[in-house]
C-alpha cells in the first residue's frame, strides 16, 4: 500500500590534531520514511561528530571561552538563601562584619570552613578578603545566609593564615556564608580596631599581612617609618601616643576637608582606607591616587603633610 522513499543525510566527522582540522569525512546514511507521513524537524538535521585529539584545553582557555560567551569579564553570582525580615543595618564598605563560611571548589568539594573554629571578623572594602567575596557580602544583614559564587579573576589573594586553605587556581569558588553580626563603622570602632590587643602600630601591620595578606600597595614602605608617621599625624599633644580624643579630632578634620573638596572628577586610584593607610591620602581628597602611592615611601620619611595643629577652642 505504501511506497518507501530513501532520503540521504550526511554524517560529518571532524578529526582534530593539535588544534588543526585534518580530515572531513562525509558518509551517506539511508533513512526510511513513509510516504505521506510528515517529517519531523530533527529528521532533516545533519549529524555532526567532533573527535578531539591532542592536549585538553587549559583552565585559562576555558575561562577565556566563558568570558567570550558572557560578553565580558565574569562577575560574582549571589543567591540570597535566607534574609531576616528586619535589617536595621545592611553591610557596606568600612563596616566590621563577623561571619562563618563553608567553601567549595568548582566540582563541589569542600575545601575549607570556619565552623568548628573561630568565625572571621574583617572590615569590608579595605583588602582583607578576596575581592569577589568582599563584593558578595555587601548588603548582608545580621543572621542572613547567602551563597556566593566567585570567578577566578575575583578570587585572587595573597598567602595568609586565614585564607590558606582557599585554592587560588579554581575557575569558580562557592561560599555558603552565614553573617553573624554587622557593626556599622564609627570612629570609636576604627580606633579600637587599630588598638587591637594593645599592639603597636608596627605589630598591627604585621598581623594584617600574616593573617589576611593585606600589605601596602607600595612595597617600599617600611612598617616602622609608616607607624612613626601615623603617630606624628594624629599626636596633637606631642606625647608620642594617640588617644581616642586625638583620633576623633584629626579624623573629623580630614573628613570635613574631603567633603568640601569632593568632585565628580575621576582620579585613578582607590578610596581612602580608614585604617593605618589613611595617611597615604596626602592631599585629603578622599582618593589615594597612583602618584601618591608611588611617592609614599619617600613622603613618609618626612613630617606629615598636614600637621595635627588646632586652635585652642577646637580641642
Amino acid at each position: 500500500m505504501f511506497r518507501s522513499l530513501f532520503v540521504q543525510s550526511f554524517l560529518i566527522t571532524f578529526t582534530f590534531s593539535s588544534g588543526c582540522c585534518l580530515d572531513v569525512v562525509e558518509t551517506e546514511t539511508p533513512i526510511l520514511h513513509e510516504v505521506g507521513k510528515k517529517r519531523k524537524l530533527e529528521d532533516s538535521i545533519p549529524v555532526i561528530e567532533i573527535r578531539g585529539e591532542g592536549q585538553p584545553m587549559t583552565a585559562a582557555q576555558i575561562r577565556q571561552l566563558e568570558e567570550m560567551s558572557n560578553g565580558g569579564p565574569l562577575d560574582i553570582k549571589v543567591e540570597k538563601t535566607w534574609r531576616p525580615v528586619d535589617c536595621p543595618h545592611a553591610a557596606k564598605r568600612k563596616d566590621f562584619i563577623t561571619f562563618h563560611y563553608k567553601a567549595f571548589t568548582e566540582v563541589n568539594k569542600k575545601c575549607d570552613q570556619t565552623y568548628g573554629r573561630e568565625p572571621i571578623r574583617i572590615q569590608l572594602g579595605v583588602g582583607m578578603i578576596m575581592p569577589g567575596l568582599d563584593k558578595g557580602m555587601r548588603g548582608m544583614c545580621d543572621t542572613e545566609l547567602r551563597k556566593i559564587q566567585v570567578p577566578y579573576r575575583l578570587s585572587r589573594k595573597k598567602k595568609s593564615k586565614i585564607w590558606k586553605n582557599i585554592p587560588n587556581d579554581e575557575h569558580w569558588l562557592t561560599f555558603n556564608v552565614e553573617m553573624l553580626t554587622v557593626e556599622p563603622w564609627s570612629l570609636d570602632l576604627q580606633f579600637n580596631f587599630l588598638d587591637m590587643n594593645n599592639d603597636t602600630l608596627v605589630k598591627f601591620q604585621e598581623n594584617l599581612k600574616k593573617n589576611f595578606g593585606k600589605t601596602w600597595s607600595n612595597e617600599n614602605i617600611d612598617y616602622v617609618i609608616a607607624a612613626k608617621y601615623y603617630i606624628r599625624y594624629f599626636d596633637i599633644d606631642g606625647n608620642g601616643r594617640i588617644d581616642l580624643k586625638e583620633f576623633r579630632r584629626v579624623m573629623g578634620r580630614d573628613m570635613a576637608i574631603m567633603a568640601a573638596v569632593a568632585s565628580d572628577k575621576k582620579v585613578e586610584g582607590r578610596k581612602r582606607d580608614p585604617s593605618i593607610a589613611w595617611i597615604l591620602d596626602f592631599n585629603n581628597d578622599g582618593i589615594v591616587s597612583v602618584t601618591e602611592i608611588d611617592q609614599a615611601d619617600e613622603i613618609l620619611q618626612g613630617e606629615p603633610v598636614v600637621l595635627p595643629i588646632f586652635a585652642r577652642d577646637e580641642l
